[in-house]
């Protein structure tokens, strides 16, 4: 078990799932392609409309988010997996990372 003593001074920041998935957006540059981004969540089994993904990607300070469900980033992380799988079948590296 581990305990923690938090101070007045010390602030807890902890990354919501619409924190996250705007972060993995803005890494692999996804965002930028809409009608991808549908895709990606419909490989992943979730219905997803460019208006849930505006939502999701808004920070929760907003008033106009809207709170990213676990199995909602589950699927997008699965669909991105997928993705990512049928593009090295066809040869695509769709991810640029150096390998060493």
């Amino acid at each position: 078990m581990i305990i923690s003593t938090i101070t007045a001074c010390q602030r807890i920041s902890i990354m919501t799932n619409n924190d996250i998935f705007r972060r993995v957006l803005h890494l692999t540059g996804v965002g930028r392609n809409k009608q991808l981004l549908v895709e990606i969540f419909h490989l992943g089994g979730v219905h997803a409309t460019n208006s849930k993904i505006k939502g999701w990607r808004t920070s929760l300070d907003n008033p106009r988010s809207s709170h990213m469900p676990d199995a909602v980033l589950d699927g997008f992380f699965s669909g991105m997996f997928e993705y990512r799988d049928k593009q090295t079948k066809e040869g695509i590296n769709i991810f640029n990372f150096p390998s060493e």
